[in-house]
């Protein structure tokens, strides 16, 4: 009777791996694809969402949540003081940290967490000046981004002067002033348009989306080598749910309590 007793409780006492998750403070930080995490998502309950759930689905496992600006997360995940972070694939990366890769040793992106678009945003004029650019020889379009982002080849190559901000709200209001033409910010998640609290009379998006990265959950080397199987398994949770969709469902409510809240 006693064995069967301790038989019974044994799964109960199996301890579970703690994996320490760091994700950016952007009280102060740009919405974009900059210096910050590679991902323009200003919605850290959504990240928090989405980690949860791993949390929940996965007995092996009990999460730690710690919140710190962008270039402390990376410095920690070097170190191995946190396990994980979600960011956007960059090469250099890969000396400390390890992202989901293909046999080719290619980031894998049928297991990333989601894919995040952006799309330039701008008035009436510039909506259809944009569509005859191809005529403008010189920097014809002020394009107001906040400072830290970096443009991809594809805008670089586009006849855009550039004007850095403090951020997305004072790049709005220098195209409503008239001295900017456009700003750039996310519009898609996945297949998941998100609806923006900027679109009104004055500014308005314009697809097709400029941008795209995948984000992945990066582990530290260090969990990794230590952790394989349970860093795969988590891998392939968070493909299976639909990460984009929840993403998009945090977005849309938040800016429509925004949008509300500015008349």
């Amino acid at each position: 009777m006693f064995s069967c007793c301790v038989l019974w409780l044994s799964p109960l006492q199996a301890k579970s791996t703690e994996l320490i998750f760091c994700y950016e403070d952007k009280t102060a930080a740009s919405h974009f694809l900059s210096e910050g995490s590679d991902v323009p998502l200003n919605a850290p309950d959504a990240l928090l969402d989405v980690m949860q759930r791993i949390d929940n689905k996965l007995a092996e496992v009990s999460i730690r949540y710690v919140q710190k600006p962008w270039q402390a997360c990376l410095s920690d995940l070097r170190s191995n003081k946190v396990n994980a972070v979600i960011a956007g694939y960059r090469a250099d990366r890969t000396a400390f940290g390890q992202y989901p890769l293909t046999k080719s040793q290619q980031p894998d992106a049928s297991l990333a967490l989601a894919e995040f678009s952006s799309c330039l945003i701008g008035s009436s004029k510039f909506h259809k000046q944009w569509q005859s650019r191809e005529v403008f020889q010189t920097k014809a379009f002020t394009l107001a981004i906040p400072q830290g982002y970096k443009l991809n080849k594809t805008l670089a190559q586009e006849p855009f002067f550039i004007e850095h901000t403090a951020s997305i709200d004072k790049a709005i209001e220098l195209i409503a002033r008239g001295v900017a033409d456009a700003s750039i910010e996310l519009c898609q998640i996945g297949r998941h348009k998100v609806t923006s609290r900027r679109d009104n009379s004055t500014v308005k998006t314009i697809y097709p989306p400029v941008t795209t990265a995948q984000g992945y959950l990066l582990f530290s080397k260090t969990f990794y080598q230590q952790h394989q199987p349970l860093s795969e398994r988590i891998w392939r949770v968070l493909a299976n749910q639909d990460s984009a969709k929840l993403f998009v469902e945090h977005l849309n409510q938040t800016n429509q309590v925004a949008s509300t809240d500015r008349y």
